[in-house]
Order: C-alpha cells, then structure tokens, then sequence
C-alpha cells in the first residue's frame, strides 16, 4: 500500500471511530451556575459530577443538572422584597427582650458542588429548589429564631443589625451544610417590625442614649468654655502686670531724675522769672510773691 492509501485509510479508520463513539454516546451541556449528576436506573449515581460545558455521556446515562451558584431567599411579609409575580407571607417572628419582633429577611445561599451527589440520593433526586422549600425553608425560620435572644430589640432595630445578620449567617451555614450542602455567604435583614410595647422600649433606649450624648456635650463644650477663659483671664493678668511693670519703671526714672543739681536750676529760673521761689520737684514751682 502505497503512502497515499495509507492515509485514505487512516482517515477511513478515524471516521468509523467518531462514528462508533456518536453511535454509543450521547452529548450532554451543561449550564454555567450548575453541575451535572451522572445517574442510571440499573447503577445508580455516580460519584463524579460533570462540570460547566459540553460532555459526551454513555446514551444508558441520565444527567440531573443542580444549580451551585449563588440564589436568594426571601422571607418577607413585604411584596415589594420579592423578584417574583406570587408572594407569600414567610417573614420571621423572632423573640427578643421578652417580645416577638417581626424579621423581613433575605439568605444568599450556594449549594456545594462537593455535596450535590449526596444530595440526589438522600433526597431522591429532588431539585435544590425543592430542597430548599420544602425540606430546608422551615428549618432556617427555626435556626434564625435561635440566634435573635443573643441580642437587645435595639440591637436588631438599629444598633446592630449588620452584627445580627452576620450571626444568622454562621449559625445558618453551622446548622446546613453537612445536611443539605448549603453554605450561606451573607443575611440581609432589610426590615424589622415591632409591636407597640417593644417600640416603647426602643424610643425610651434611643431618648436615653440622645440625652446621654446631649450630656456628654454639654460636658465637654463647657470644659472647652472654662479652658477657653482661663487663657483669656491669664491673658489679661499678664499684661496688667506688664502694664503696672512698665508705670514702675517709669516712674522710678522719673524720679531718679530729679537730681540736686536740677533743682537748684529750677530755683535759679524761678527767681529771675517770679522772685522767691521754692522748687518741690524738677517740675513744681511755688513762688512766694509780695
């Protein structure tokens, strides 16, 4: 066989193994956010999942595409906070300081792709859609009611919510993850509803907390006050010391001035101008006229 024959056939050979290979598999996408779980009637499912992409399968083979990346639940009383047309009333109704408060809520979730298989066969195929509302949706109102007596109401209501949501998440994650294959990333809780008592309590705290703070001012403007007229008054002493310092002075020069010799001078202009004169001072004449 000559080269060229050579060829013709090896691309006669290749050809029938493509052809083979289609014969015997099929093609299978997978969508990005998702993996694929490779099951079958007779051997169940396989370990490995099929990642984002194309794959050639065994036709004997079905493929269960599961969603891994991030969704949002929303527990909320509020229609405005859902992405949906339906809506249902899941807010949460936590305890706190003795009273319940009512918690608009949404959980930022992934399923772990290292989870997925166990998944399938633990819950029989379900979507993790299905998983999450009717397996897993109940057990996180449970889980959250756990977290909120930690906290004051004025925590949850203002001081703290990011601190509160924060320890949802973790406990969530905690309490989901071996079970379910849930790792929860964030919690937002976008509102928070109090009865009339409990909202007595938290204006009283936040009346409190603005008069302690008006307080605190007062304190610390009147300190500044008190500096501030401290200086000005030390101020004023110092030159008034100066001031008395520089009368001194001069006055001492003035009289270091006045010299016997000044005064006999003084005299001898007072008698060629008035007669017969006494000089008290360089500058004081009295004259003793007839």
């Amino acid at each position: 066989m000559n080269k060229t024959g050579s060829i013709l056939a090896g691309v006669v050979i290749a050809g029938a193994v493509v052809g083979a290979i289609y014969g015997v598999a099929s093609f299978e996408k997978v969508d990005v956010g998702n993996v694929g779980v490779v099951y079958s009637m007779s051997d169940g499912v396989q370990e490995d999942v099929l990642t984002t992409g194309y794959h050639f399968i065994n036709p004997l083979l079905k493929v269960k595409q599961f969603p891994v990346k991030q969704q949002q639940l929303v527990l909320s009383n509020n229609p405005a906070d859902y992405n949906k047309d339906e809506h249902q009333d899941w807010h949460v109704d936590a305890p706190a300081d003795g009273g319940m408060v009512k918690l608009n809520v949404s959980i930022n979730y992934n399923f772990e792709a290292d989870k997925v298989v166990k998944l399938y066969e633990n819950f029989g195929g379900m979507d993790g859609e299905d998983i999450v509302e009717n397996r897993v949706q109940n057990q996180i109102i449970s889980y959250i009611k756990d977290v909120t007596p930690q906290f004051s109401v004025m925590d949850i209501y203002s001081e703290k919510r990011s601190l509160v949501g924060e320890s949802i998440s973790k406990y969530l994650t905690e309490k989901l993850l071996d079970e379910y294959g849930i790792k929860v990333s964030s919690v937002n809780i976008i509102d928070v509803q109090l009865d009339d008592e409990l909202m007595k309590k938290v204006k009283a705290k936040e009346q409190a907390k603005q008069d302690a703070e008006k307080a605190e001012l007062d304190l610390v403007t009147a300190q500044k006050q008190a500096e501030t007229n401290k200086v000005k008054a030390e101020g004023e002493a110092a030159v008034a010391i100066e001031k008395a310092k520089g009368e001194a002075e001069a006055n001492k020069l003035k009289s270091q001035s006045i010299t016997p010799e000044l005064i006999k001078m003084k005299e001898a202009e007072a008698r060629l101008k008035h007669g017969w004169v006494t000089v008290n001072g360089a500058g004081t004449v009295v004259t003793d006229k007839k």
